[in-house]
């Protein structure tokens, strides 16, 4: 297993993640627009991630197992030692400790190459499984966010979490 910086090597095999686990992610999470499934659309999306890491402002890196994406994470809004960390991970790969990894892995980065204090996570109350991922990394409830979206005709909430990160002495 390895994680490694997104680039458009990543092209086809981010397609097949993203297409392979489309349902089982809008069960979860807001749904991407349509026209983000095609080689074009990811193609775009990854030129955009690029952008944004090149300016510094975000990290997007996925995870890999025998030549597949089974997760990705990202970091995202870094600005004064502060910023967002989301992931996403396979369903076929659920409850296998990826999510673990990806955050781990996100974390390090988080601290070493971005020299972050603090991190922040949102979670739909529909994902109980990520807030336990990332109460277990240390990360604490900061507020809830009530009818936050209405996802597959279901109104949620939203959890809002955050980790402190000290430096190692």
């Amino acid at each position: 297993m390895k994680f490694e910086i997104l680039t458009t090597h990543h092209l086809k095999p981010l397609l097949d993640f993203e297409l392979e686990n489309k349902a089982w992610f809008e069960s979860l999470i807001e749904p991407r627009a349509n026209d983000f499934y095609s080689e074009q659309g990811v193609r775009e999306h990854i030129a955009e991630q690029i952008n944004h890491m090149n300016l510094g402002t975000a990290y997007c890196g996925v995870l890999i197992q025998d030549n597949v994406i089974v997760a990705r994470g990202n970091l995202k809004g870094i600005v004064d030692n502060k910023a967002s960390v989301g992931y996403r991970v396979s369903k076929q790969f659920t409850s296998q400790g990826f999510a673990s990894a990806c955050l781990t892995e996100l974390i390090k980065i988080a601290q070493h190459k971005f020299a972050i204090k603090m991190l922040y996570a949102q979670v739909l109350d529909n994902n109980p499984a990520s807030q336990h991922v990332l109460e277990k990394q240390g990360f604490k409830v900061i507020g809830n966010k009530p009818n936050f979206i209405t996802l597959n005709n279901q109104q949620l909430a939203c959890s809002e979490l955050s980790l402190k990160i000290v430096a190692n002495e």
